[in-house]
């Protein structure tokens, strides 16, 4: 029984123990120190870009995409491993105490980005919103208590296979009441909402656990998802030998791979980009940092800032896109084509230039269409595409021939 008790606390140690071995390389490896420089420009452009705004700023549908987003993902960290569908599942009974842990601690870790940013859009919600620190204060508050309620109901989720609907009732619910929150709505739209959480709370959400059985399944898929997020992320700077890939087939984007043609000599090149759209989270992320990235170039509106900006979001993806070339040469499927490595590392480099120069285009244009004079956006564009051929045939040439060197 003490083993139990202990079980927690003994998979918090050992889950730190590793994610603080991580996060050491991490802290001195220079992706950091850019991601650092960015943050530091990036906070410049954001507070002049801040006090140029009229006070007509639709902020409160700005914060509700942000703080929504935060709010309803609440996913509760489990620390289960496979073998407990096994081992533990017996032990089910007994486990209450630390499934109680499990979602204390993920409330207090998903209350700390949430506190970032909340602190990040303080400028804007003054300036645009209301100038009162202590109406900005009272919003925190909310959301904390606001998160609680999405973590809670998240959890009585987990006891359902089909829980759409009940993520898509909490989502509305969550939306309509940060909106109302941020727009300063009268007082009595905000008691109805509570006592229509409160309702929600009792005959919806709480049935579930009682009426259903616990979903291990559901569990470990949830608690997987959220291991390999950091894992790809650590995997910038060094090899998670753990770390597993999802597959999603994204059939609507097939067509991007048949720019390659069949034939020995590009055969990696349509397994790089094939696992790009479709392994891992390549392709997200590569989409998010393109976004970012025109949305920093939108906010900072100036033309030397546009071509900075351009540098950095090319570098960064750069850098997460480098554990692809893992895929083919490393480990995986590809290993079984008897391909030269001398091949599959052109093929590589190809998809990641090309990738790479695809991205600062579109940054290129982003910077056009923001306001961007023709001249600086042209060098937007060219400053990222001569950025992406020296990484490219520089860095991560030298970087995956010496990993094939070591094979």
């Amino acid at each position: 029984m003490g083993k139990i008790e202990a079980l927690w606390s003994q998979r918090l140690r050992e889950h730190w123990d590793m994610t603080s071995r991580y996060l050491r390389l991490l802290s001195n490896s220079g992706f950091m120190f850019s991601l650092y420089i960015l943050i530091v420009g990036g906070g410049y452009f954001y507070q002049q870009w801040v006090k140029g705004l009229p006070e007509t700023f639709p902020t409160e549908w700005i914060l509700l995409l942000l703080f929504g987003f935060f709010i309803v993902r609440s996913p509760v960290r489990t620390l289960l491993r496979s073998a407990d569908l096994v081992f533990l599942l017996p032990l089910e009974e007994k486990l209450e105490d630390y499934f109680k842990k499990a979602i204390r601690y993920s409330y207090i870790m998903q209350c700390i980005p949430l506190l970032f940013l909340w602190a990040i859009a303080m400028p804007l919600y003054l300036h645009t919103v209301d100038h009162r620190i202590g109406a900005y204060v009272l919003v925190l508050i909310v959301l904390f208590i606001l998160k609680a309620w999405n973590l809670f109901c998240s959890w009585a989720e987990t006891f359902v296979f089909a829980s759409f609907k009940y993520k898509g009732l909490r989502g509305v619910f969550s939306f309509v009441f940060i909106y109302l929150l941020l727009a300063e709505a009268p007082w009595y739209f905000l008691v109805i909402l509570i006592a229509l959480a409160l309702v929600l709370t009792l005959f919806v959400y709480n049935p579930l656990q009682r009426q259903h059985l616990m979903k291990w399944d559901v569990l470990l898929d949830i608690e997987m998802r959220q291991a390999a997020n950091f894992d790809r992320f650590a995997n910038l700077i060094t090899d998670v030998p753990h770390m597993q890939n999802r597959i999603k087939p994204r059939n609507y984007l097939k067509a991007v791979t048949e720019i390659f043609a069949y034939s020995p000599k590009a055969t990696f090149k349509k397994y790089f980009s094939k696992t790009f759209l479709r392994s891992g989270d390549y392709f997200g992320i590569y989409v998010r940092l393109l976004v970012i990235g025109g949305i920093v170039i939108w906010m900072a509106g100036g033309d030397l800032s546009s071509v900075i900006i351009a540098v950095v979001t090319v570098y960064l993806t750069a850098m997460q896109l480098l554990p692809l070339w893992n895929a083919g040469a490393i480990e995986g499927p590809g290993l079984l084509f008897p391909i030269p490595n001398k091949v599959r590392e052109r093929n590589f480099l190809s998809v990641l230039m090309l990738l790479l120069v695809s991205e600062a285009i579109v940054l290129g244009i982003i910077a056009l269409v923001v306001g961007i004079s023709v001249i600086f956006a042209l060098l937007t564009a060219g400053a990222g595409i001569v950025f992406a051929f020296l990484f490219t045939y520089g860095y991560a040439s030298r970087k995956i021939r010496r990993s094939s060197l070591e094979l």
